[in-house]
């Protein structure tokens, strides 16, 4: 049985803030519904309102403002994949956003919505996690700024409370010579959901040595977060095979450290650190 509901349209942020004031715990928000609407069909959607924020035009610009790239919430894949100030500044998460779903799914899905779901899972999180992105999260009365790995607290979970609404994503762009790779591992190609993922970003210097290194894998660990001793390894050094053979031997070291022995880690073990050496030899590999 479909599950039953109210559905509200908001025409700005101020509308959909005012009506989570009063209905905010027995509200589901929709931007791109991929998921929701899933749930809903198979009875599983719980919420007394439906409120769609995709058409608010405040959560669908992308804009570059004090120095920080701005993505709206309700921005969806293939729009992000699509704008040359994406590809400029966070080519990353345009070659994430390109490897979600099929082409209907990119058209209607959003980045808001990948991150509110929380999935372990979200193609689009990573990559957001390596740009130091901050979600505006705001009420009808407050707003703030939440670091990715501060807001999603574990699988399905965030820290959004009932009335708060994630507006747009404030992305630390990289321009000059950073060089960057997506990876994902997946039982079939793009149209399964990715069983791990990675985004990998840095900054080659003209001796070869690497500084400014990010790296943040999915579905490893129970929340988003960088992989700091991988980076660390990185850090300062000229790549070769052995440097990032180690490199990868820390982000199985940090997935097991942070997500302990599971009978899952027999596989994912080899296969994290296979998608990590594929993406930093592809990164570091010199180009003509």
């Amino acid at each position: 049985m479909r599950s039953q509901f109210h559905y509200i349209s908001a025409g700005s942020v101020k509308e959909a803030l005012e009506f989570l004031s009063v209905h905010g715990a027995e509200t589901s928000v929709l931007a791109g519904g991929t998921d929701l609407m899933i749930a809903a069909r198979n009875g599983q959607m719980q919420s007394r309102y439906v409120l769609d924020v995709s058409g608010i035009e405040e959560m669908r610009r992308v804009q570059e403002v004090d120095g920080f790239l701005e993505i709206g919430a309700a921005v969806t894949f293939s729009e992000i994949i699509g704008l040359d100030l994406v590809q400029a500044s966070a080519p990353v998460l345009a070659a994430a956003c390109a490897r979600i779903g099929s082409v209907q799914i990119r058209n209607v899905g959003t980045l808001g919505g990948n991150v509110a779901n929380a999935s372990p899972a979200a193609d689009g999180v990573p990559p957001l996690v390596v740009h130091n992105t901050r979600a505006l999260v705001q009420t009808s009365e407050s707003d703030r700024l939440v670091p990715i790995p501060a807001l999603i607290l574990g699988p399905y979970r965030t820290d959004l409370k009932a009335g708060e609404l994630i507006t747009k994503f404030l992305l630390e762009p990289l321009k000059g010579t950073y060089r960057y790779n997506f990876q994902r591992v997946a039982r079939r190609r793009e149209m399964a959901i990715a069983r791990i993922n990675l985004a990998a970003v840095a900054l080659v210097e003209e001796d070869r040595r690497i500084s400014d290194v990010r790296l943040s894998a999915g579905s490893v660990t129970p929340s988003p977060c960088r992989m700091r001793a991988a980076e660390e390894i990185l850090e300062g050094n000229v790549p070769n095979t052995e440097l990032i053979r180690k490199a990868a031997g820390k982000v199985s070291e940090e997935m097991i450290r942070q997500s302990g022995i599971r009978i899952s880690t027999e596989y994912k073990k080899p296969a994290v650190e296979g998608m990590v050496i594929k993406a930093l030899s592809e990164m570091f590999s010199e180009r003509p």
